[in-house]
């Protein structure tokens, strides 16, 4: 039984899968089981994978278009070893990352949940968002004291750079196959609210944007997104939870708004405590849509001359 079970979910991503599993076979850390869950994909991606000779590598396949989520979930439901790592067929780990996240599970038993800092890596850059954590941390393992408010501004890990004890996977559903937007955003509240999280504040992954095909990149005005209203209750004794709750009524609202999709909009705030936004970001929930596509596009510009700006 290995340490490590690997999980790459794939749809129609031809151009970046050999780079994908070959960081995955670079690892330092070699023992692990590597499962790709192929999606139904209509490339080449899954024949690209079948070339790859090496026995850790396993070829999964949905028989049908099932969804990120629920792909991420055939994956974990045929995983052997002890600690679930997930990898998106798009992004790459750095040599150590496996052999990180096995100090982590070693140095910090009460913790389920393991992860890293991360490279943002776009066409023509690549940028490491700044973290709602002390700078002086940088380069240091520890657990997450309060998780919620160490996400707030930027995640402090994504999904390519996370792992977790398999043990939390019994008898639970691990990603919502109903959520088609925002699957990461659902899986954090339900897990960070009742497991301890171990992190080491280096970048050890590589995540990419502006992928065609990637999520982030689609309109959300017609897709499932994660049902924040749920978690209310369980932020009435948690205060860092009600603020990363209304942090996402506020994206999620703003893209909403760029979409001009008013009624999911208005539905998302209804929730909402303003008193948890900062006045930048009351301000541009009141700005027109033009205002906010304005600002969309200075982002974008700023961006490509390695400049990353956000409301937060």
């Amino acid at each position: 039984m290995p340490l490590f079970s690997v999980i790459i979910p794939l749809y129609n991503k031809e151009n970046y899968i050999q780079e994908t599993i070959e960081s995955v076979l670079q690892q330092t850390f070699t023992d692990f089981e590597l499962l790709v869950v192929n999606d139904a994909s209509s490339d080449s991606s899954a024949s690209i994978v079948s070339k790859i000779k090496d026995d850790r590598i396993q070829l999964l396949e949905n028989s049908s278009n099932l969804g990120l989520s629920a792909t991420r979930n055939h994956g974990i439901s045929k995983a052997s070893g002890n600690i679930i790592a997930l990898l998106d067929a798009d992004d790459t780990w750095l040599p150590t990352f496996l052999h990180t996240i096995k100090n982590l599970f070693e140095s910090f038993p009460e913790a389920h949940i393991f992860g890293t800092d991360y490279i943002e890596s776009y066409p023509t850059q690549a940028l490491t968002p700044h973290k709602n954590l002390d700078a002086s941390l940088q380069g240091n393992s520890f657990l997450v004291t309060d998780f919620f408010d160490a996400s707030m501004f930027q995640p402090i890990f994504v999904q390519s750079c996370i792992a977790f004890k398999k043990e939390i996977t019994n008898n639970t559903v691990v990603f919502n196959p109903a959520i088609t937007f925002a699957e990461d955003i659902d899986f954090y509240i339900k897990f960070g609210s009742k497991y301890r999280i171990a992190y080491h504040f280096e970048a050890l992954a590589k995540v990419r944007f502006e992928v065609p095909n990637q999520m982030t990149r689609t309109t959300i005005a017609n897709k499932t997104l994660p049902d924040l209203n749920q978690y209310e209750e369980l932020a009435l004794s948690n205060l860092s939870l009600k603020k990363y709750l209304d942090l996402y009524r506020y994206i999620f609202a703003i893209l909403y708004r760029l979409e001009n999709a008013i009624p999911q909009q208005q539905k998302m705030l209804e929730k909402i405590d303003y008193n948890n936004l900062t006045a930048k970001q009351r301000f541009l929930l009141k700005s027109p849509r033009f205002v906010l596509l304005f600002l969309k596009r200075i982002k974008g510009f700023l961006l490509k001359r390695n400049i990353r700006v956000t409301s937060f």
